[in-house]
């Protein structure tokens, strides 16, 4: 198994191809992935507050953060700095995948570019998920260890870097763990690529092993984290065998035939090469890591009451793990020209699959523009809709609306700018504090602005909250 193999260097530019691709639809439909929950929440707060938004010790999230600290550092347009923002992300991909195509890692830039479409449609718009972020330093991690392994760098040379770079990866997202270590024991076990010797490699091992143990030693209870990990850390023998029938792995494996079926083709060819090659090792290896993930997606999400975009970006890796065999063993045992058409077959099929989850997307980006536009006719800054079931199903979340609108609303230079929420009618305490006009409600608070950069964020405080329904606001 060769990684920077010359055979691979055409098929690697198809997914460098891809990457750009993504990057190209980020600037088509900025607003629509801009706009939608944390994405709006952390650009706004890291405006708003002057600093910068770490989210759980994800810090290999400055790298996208920076954006908009350092753009309103410089007194840059806010519509220049949020647009920056939202391309930030798949432009750091984009620059990951280059930087592994310098490096001749040609078989991870594929794989890289199969985690960012095989099972991946509405995700795609959740652009602010730390996970991506995680996989994208993951990608670096190897590239840049395993280059270093090659040219016999020394190891008071390799350790820091080592170190530095797998602490981004892991400490950016609890979930980067499962391919982390599954391509770190794929690339072991394959041995022909492998640089380090036996000593060095348990001695690398080790220093992944406290890095891990550190992590879960900094999710304190009670944070968003430690909720995801209940289930995995109060297991029980009991739980195993309805993991694997439990609805989130039903509704998996039902969208594995419906929207992500290339998939299916990825695994079947990777299985088949892996046994003519007589990589019974790998094989079996792949195997468990598969099984152990759909026994984690079994035991996370027992029900299938979850929304599509953010089980999805947890199914992603998935990629990962089913992809690596396809790359390193099937793809080099045909020509290259078929190679190229499959996997050229492969990107399409996905790339249109997430430009159809679109709608739904455009659709909540286009219904905060028309309420806006409705608040500035009727003379209304701040407006509480009462909830209505069929529109907040529509909306898919609604938590993020307060910050989504008022971006729109600085974007469109409104001077004070309107912001919205949605609210229970029977809440008589938030009623009471929508009241109250000198308070604005942003996520999970209601805060007096005084403290705001107002050279963005000018809100009004002279106003209460409006309250009425949609409809009344519409007729």
């Amino acid at each position: 198994m060769n990684s920077q193999r010359s055979d691979l260097k055409q098929h690697s530019k198809i997914a460098l191809a891809v990457l750009g691709v993504l990057f190209l639809g980020g600037i088509v439909c900025y607003k629509d992935r801009l706009l939608f929950v944390d994405s709006a929440y952390i650009a706004f707060n890291i405006i708003k507050d002057g600093h910068l938004q770490i989210q759980e010790h994800r810090y290999g999230s400055f790298v996208t953060q920076m954006v908009p600290w350092l753009g309103s550092k410089l007194h840059l347009p806010i519509k220049l700095i949020l647009k920056a923002y939202t391309l930030s992300f798949n432009l750091f991909y984009l620059l990951a995948g280059i930087l592994l195509y310098r490096l001749r890692r040609y078989a991870l830039i594929i794989i890289m570019a199969m985690y960012y479409c095989l099972l991946v449609s509405d995700s795609y718009y959740w652009t602010n998920n730390e996970i991506h972020q995680a996989v994208a330093w993951m990608f670096i991690f190897y590239a840049v260890i395993l280059t270093m392994g090659e040219r016999k760098a020394k190891l008071h040379w390799l350790l820091p870097v080592f170190i530095a770079l797998a602490f981004l990866a892991i400490y950016t997202h609890f979930i980067v763990l499962i391919p982390f270590m599954y391509l770190w024991f794929f690339l072991w076990i394959g041995k022909e690529d492998w640089p380090f010797s036996k000593q060095v490699s348990i001695l690398l091992t080790v220093c992944i092993a406290l890095i891990v143990s550190t992590k879960f030693l900094v999710v304190n209870d009670h944070s968003y984290d430690e909720s995801r990990l209940h289930n995995i850390t109060h297991l029980s023998l009991r739980d195993v065998l309805p993991a694997f029938v439990s609805g989130g792995v039903k509704v998996f494996f039902i969208r594995c035939l419906t929207n992500y079926w290339v998939v299916i083709i990825v695994f079947v060819t990777g299985v088949f090469a892996l046994i003519k090659n007589r990589k019974s090792g790998i094989l079996l290896y792949t195997s468990a890591a598969i099984i152990s993930y759909i026994f984690i997606m079994g035991i996370t999400y027992p029900n299938a009451d979850f929304l599509q975009f953010h089980v999805e970006s947890e199914w992603q890796s998935m990629a990962i793990v089913v992809g690596a065999p396809f790359v390193f063993y099937f793809l080099p045992a045909i020509d290259t020209r078929r190679a190229v058409i499959l996997l050229s077959f492969i990107f399409i099929v996905r790339l249109v699959y997430i430009a159809a989850a679109n709608d739904k997307f455009s659709w909540r980006t286009s219904f905060t523009k028309e309420v806006l536009q409705k608040m500035s006719t009727n003379g209304i800054n701040k407006l509480a809709i009462l909830n209505d079931p069929e529109l907040k199903q529509k909306y898919i979340l609604d938590w993020g609306v307060s910050e989504e609108s008022m971006l729109m609303s600085a974007m469109q230079h409104d001077e004070p700018q309107r912001t919205f929420v949605f609210i229970n009618g029977s809440d008589s305490g938030m009623l009471k504090i929508l009241n109250n006009p000198k308070l604005v409600y942003a996520c999970f608070d209601t805060i007096r602005p005084q403290s705001w950069n107002y050279e963005y964020f000018k809100p009004d405080t002279l106003q209460p909250y409006t309250i009425m329904t949609y409809s009344e606001l519409f007729k």
